[in-house]
């Protein structure tokens, strides 16, 4: 019998990482797009990026735009950016439509806050043209703990239930009501699933981060959680084992990463947001996230701040030698830590939707 290690073993003590191909080859990127990132859940904004009715904001899925507004019943609304008359895009960015209507710069087409086509101007002579039959194509929205998401696919399994476990292990740290105290960006010159592994394991926490990281939250403390296959989780075991951990990160897959801290009476976290380009570049976007007693105090914002900039400093360096070595044809798959557990359940879920 061959007991060599696996590239999907049974556990993470039996396996492998995966393949360079996973990382480096375009078509594997083309097949996520279709598998992946058109069929899953993707986070675009905080609910308070979309406050009152109204706001607007956009977000690009690889070549798909898509519009998510506030409308006047408090609910989200999402769909296609991409005008019905002659294709313009409708909005950019970010803002907010005070007249409750979206018109497109081209030729004046507006649209409701719902996609509802609401009236085009010099029509009248256009036969059997009902502007009231007219609708952008809808794209799935959904409101999870503090955020916005969406999903190009309008058949898809709906979020919620489906994260009802990480929901109940959140909601005491009240996450959905933290806000953005602050917003990095960094260009990032690699494959995006070299970022998530990076995230969601703590192996690489006294090598890389010994000064920052792992002198407040040591790794090997860290475990991942058994979950359903949804959701990530890392964490810091509490010294009282009946209290909350005061460290967790975690990733809403495929690649929603995030953290929460639970310091001195007040919680802070993060949302690394990542927008893709193309399987070696994607722009990421860390949004600080604090309580209403750590927002209302600008030297520990400042502090955190300070904090997320060199623990990403550190990662970039790592995240930029790790892709330089998957590019070499020396590089071949190595045997996983049991601190990598997530890793392992991470290679599973990309098993599972590219196989």
């Amino acid at each position: 019998m061959d007991d060599s290690p696996l590239l999907i073993g049974t556990s993470v003590n039996n396996s492998v990482s995966l393949p360079r191909d996973f990382y480096i080859n375009p078509e594997v990127f083309e097949a996520e797009k279709n598998k992946i990132f058109r069929k899953e859940w993707l986070a675009v904004a905080r609910s308070e990026d979309l406050a009152a009715a109204g706001d607007y904001l956009t977000y690009d899925v690889l070549g798909d735009e898509v519009i998510v507004t506030r409308d006047e019943q408090g609910g989200v609304q999402a769909f296609s950016n991409v005008c019905l008359h002659r294709g313009c895009p409708i909005v950019s960015g970010h803002g907010h439509a005070a007249s409750r209507l979206l018109a497109c710069p081209y030729h004046s087409w507006v649209y409701q806050l719902d996609g509802q086509l609401r009236g085009a101007p010099q029509m009248d002579r256009a036969e059997q043209f009902q502007a009231n039959t007219m609708r952008l194509p809808a794209v799935a929205v959904e409101e999870w703990q503090g955020w916005v998401f969406i999903n190009l696919d309008v058949d898809a399994t709906a979020l919620g239930p489906r994260l009802k476990e990480l929901a109940a292990r959140l909601d005491p740290w009240g996450f959905a009501e933290l806000t953005t105290v602050h917003t990095l960006s960094f260009e990032s010159p690699w494959n995006w699933k070299v970022m998530v592994e990076n995230f969601m394991e703590s192996y690489h926490h006294a090598a890389v981060h010994p000064e920052t990281l792992d002198a407040a939250f040591p790794g090997r403390g860290t475990y991942g959680e058994k979950t359903r296959g949804d959701y990530l989780l890392l964490e810091n075991p509490p010294v009282d084992p009946d209290s909350i951990p005061p460290f967790w990160v975690g990733c809403i897959l495929p690649f929603n990463l995030f953290s929460l801290v639970r310091q001195q009476g007040m919680v802070n976290g993060s949302w690394y947001q990542i927008h893709l380009d193309d399987h070696q570049h994607f722009r990421l976007d860390i949004h600080i996230l604090a309580d209403e007693n750590m927002a209302s105090e600008p030297a520990q914002v400042d502090a955190l701040v300070d904090t997320f900039k060199s623990i990403h400093g550190e990662d970039i360096a790592i995240c930029q030698a790790v892709w330089k070595g998957l590019n070499s044809r020396f590089h071949q798959p190595g045997r996983l830590s049991h601190l990598e557990e997530c890793i392992w359940q991470f290679q599973n879920y990309l098993h599972n939707k590219l196989a």
